[in-house]
């Protein structure tokens, strides 16, 4: 996807055993921006719009990610799914309860990103005004590929909080 915006992917298995993933943004409640399933030959497909509901072929082979060479938004994915991680220890459910953002800036080897959550307050026309941006958690992919989360109780400032790229398992 081109988009720059931050994304959550929700992946999920099917009765079938076969994965499909939702994504949608995470500092706006809209309808999702697409939908992908792996069918059973391993291809990978998407809602076609045009045929809705029905699905489509998009690829049917998946790239190679080099942790220490992603793009924005490549980063942006990975942090979401480690923050959304996060809230969800906190017992928040992500998609409902919290609204965030990102700031993502790369320099070199090194990428940093700001998690900014979102307050909104009502406005006197019954739409939303933006009240309040709070920075919650600053994360880095170091010049290793892994992420980063900054913890102010290290000495080295940070700690590694995820190994392969997308992978919440290390969230604590």
């Amino acid at each position: 996807m081109q988009d720059t915006h931050p994304l959550r992917i929700t992946v999920s298995k099917s009765d079938n055993n076969l994965y499909q993933a939702k994504i949608d943004y995470t500092a706006t409640q809209i309808d999702s921006v697409n939908s992908y399933k792996v069918n059973s030959s391993g291809e990978l497909e998407a809602i076609d719009f045009e045929h809705y509901p029905a699905m489509k072929v998009v690829s049917q082979s998946f790239p190679e990610i080099k942790q220490n060479q992603l793009t924005t938004n490549q980063i942006n994915m990975w942090v979401v799914a480690v923050q959304d991680a996060l809230f969800e220890q906190k017992g928040l459910k992500p998609v409902i309860d919290v609204v965030y953002d990102l700031e993502t800036a790369t320099d070199g080897n090194i990428a940093n990103v700001k998690v900014f959550k979102i307050d909104y307050t009502s406005s006197a026309n019954g739409g939303a005004d933006n009240a309040n941006k709070t920075l919650i958690n600053e994360f880095r992919i170091n010049s290793d590929g892994n992420l980063e989360i900054k913890d102010v109780s290290r000495e080295t400032g940070y700690r590694i909080i995820s190994k392969v790229y997308m992978d919440t398992s290390m969230v604590q």
